[in-house]
């Protein structure tokens, strides 16, 4: 069917020709001419590609738009991830010292995820980036479920690296610094890897775990190093290695009663500057030795009595009770009791509500037992591992990827003490608990505009002086409109202006 004449008179591209087509041939394409071929003597156009239509009377050009489904997304998530990344630059420097830059900005990438978005599963983890501002500040990191996967496995392959980045954390801490050591358990059911065991609280828990040991300094208030044993691992086995494995040759180790001074004694020795103040057992035989329940001295500020004495071989000891820990401990002993030996229970009060510990450094008690009690700082940091950022289980298989999950979750943790830091400084934010923080942040996305410029999108005066606060956005400084011009000095006083209109001049005025 020919083309209606109206339809070819409309204006169109040069070297172009129109044609008919759908069922009614009532459709009208433009396509172009791309040559000529030779047909028996005579030069035959070819027709190339459709490049518009005759739509209502009007060439319509066609225009390559890719489909909404695959384009980039105009609304990213800004403020948490951008701060993440503004306070964890060291963590990415030091990173780029044992991997290359790919894998480095890989690891760097997830555990930032894992620290915005707590319990993110390693199958949401690309779709995440590309929807947050990460993907626009480090673009064209792989993410896909199975690049994770395999790059989780090769970090634990290359477990030599893990250790040499956490030798180095372990370098910079300050010989003053006191260095909090403590482990944790998390449920792990795997029946292939190594780690998987029954721990000393298998009975209670009814599950295998795997046992998680961190150093943490007080004074920076970070994770300084981890590792991961298998979970029959004891703590008292494991201080010894976890000091040699991380080469944690500086500072003053406090730990926990699960810990031996004992079997760590040799890691001590190898370190001169590495000190020590380590609980004792209630059974040990120095505190009978020396007398440590016959308190002769008081610590005020925290209400306990408590004795300092002076080892032969130059170590100090030091012991202290708390009469309130030390009633709940009687009630307790009580409880399952009904026959009561006297001298039993007369000796048992000594030991109700004491802790001694044994220390290679001269101090004052107060100070010993203040450098104790700074070790709840750790519990809070196991209560994100667990609570916050959902690390309570191991949710990989072979050892390797244990040990590369561990990892990345240790700099999650890292990351996550960055910006609880930073959040401590903002006055709105006090009080306010980490997962709502995180909730504001993410208020705060970018929007691109109709000219391709990205703009933040609008948010109330509250959340804009956060966003000042936590350095995301520049503090703006109010100048008030100065002053106009000084009023001129006169050497004379200036005559005032009559108001209103002149009064005639009396001697002017002609009588009527």
């Amino acid at each position: 069917m020919a083309v209606p004449e109206e339809i070819r008179k409309v204006p169109r591209p040069k070297n172009t020709i129109v044609v008919a087509y759908g069922k009614n041939k009532d459709k009208y394409a433009v396509k172009s001419r791309i040559g000529c071929k030779s047909v028996n003597g005579r030069k035959i156009p070819i027709d190339g590609p459709t490049i518009g239509h005759i739509i209502d009377g009007a060439y319509v050009e066609d225009v390559d738009l890719p489909g909404m489904k695959h384009s980039d997304c105009d609304y990213r998530r800004w403020a948490d991830v951008q701060l993440c990344c503004n306070l964890s630059q060291d963590i990415l420097e030091d990173l780029r010292l044992f991997y290359n830059e790919k894998e480095a900005l890989r690891t760097y990438i997830i555990a930032a995820l894992r620290a915005v978005e707590p319990d993110i599963n390693d199958y949401e983890l690309d779709e995440t980036y590309q929807d947050t501002w990460l993907s626009i500040r480090y673009p064209g990191v792989g993410l896909s479920r199975n690049t994770v996967s395999e790059h989780i496995s090769q970090l634990g392959r290359t477990c030599s690296r893990i250790s040499k980045f956490m030798v180095l954390r372990a370098e910079r801490v300050n010989a003053d610094h006191h260095v909090v050591v403590d482990g944790t358990l998390k449920s792990d059911e795997s029946t292939v890897n190594t780690f998987s065991d029954f721990s000393r609280k298998a009975l209670k828990k009814g599950t295998r775990d795997i046992s998680v040991i961190y150093a943490y300094d007080v004074e920076t208030g970070e994770p300084i190093c981890s590792k991961a044993y298998p979970g029959n691992t004891v703590d008292i086995s494991a201080l010894g290695d976890f000091i040699r494995t991380n080469h944690v040759d500086k500072g003053i180790i406090v730990a926990d009663k699960g810990f031996s001074y004992q079997a760590a004694k040799g890691s001590f020795d190898e370190r001169p500057d590495l000190h020590f103040l380590i609980p004792l057992k209630r059974d040990a035989k120095v505190i009978a030795e020396f007398k440590m329940y016959d308190y002769n001295s008081s610590v005020p500020e925290f209400g306990l009595a408590c004795r300092k004495e002076r080892m032969f071989d130059g170590k100090f000891l030091y012991s202290f009770r708390d009469p309130f820990r030390a009633m709940e401990e009687e009630k307790i002993w009580l409880a399952d009791k009904t026959d009561i030996d006297p001298l039993e229970l007369n000796e048992l009060r000594k030991e109700f509500g004491s802790i001694v510990f044994i220390s290679d450094v001269d101090m004052d008690p107060v100070v010993a037992y203040k450098a104790y009690d700074e070790r709840w700082a750790i519990e809070v940091m196991f209560m994100f591992y667990k609570d916050i950022l959902r690390f309570d289980q191991t949710r990989v298989h072979e050892d390797w990827s244990v040990v590369g999950t561990e990892f990345i979750n240790f700099l999650s943790i890292l990351m996550t003490y960055k910006m609880r830091k930073a959040f401590e400084k903002v006055p709105e934010l006090k009080g306010v608990p980490y997962n709502h923080i995180l909730k504001k942040l993410r208020r705060a996305s970018m929007m691109m505009d109709a000219n391709g410029d990205w703009m933040i999108r609008k948010i109330t005066d509250s959340d804009r002086k956060i966003l000042i606060d936590l350095g995301l956005l520049p503090r703006v400084i109010d100048i008030k409109n100065p002053r106009g011009r000084p009023k001129k000095e006169h050497s004379e006083p200036k005559q005032k202006r009559p108001r209103g209109r002149p009064r005639k001049n009396p001697s002017s005025v002609v009588d009527g």
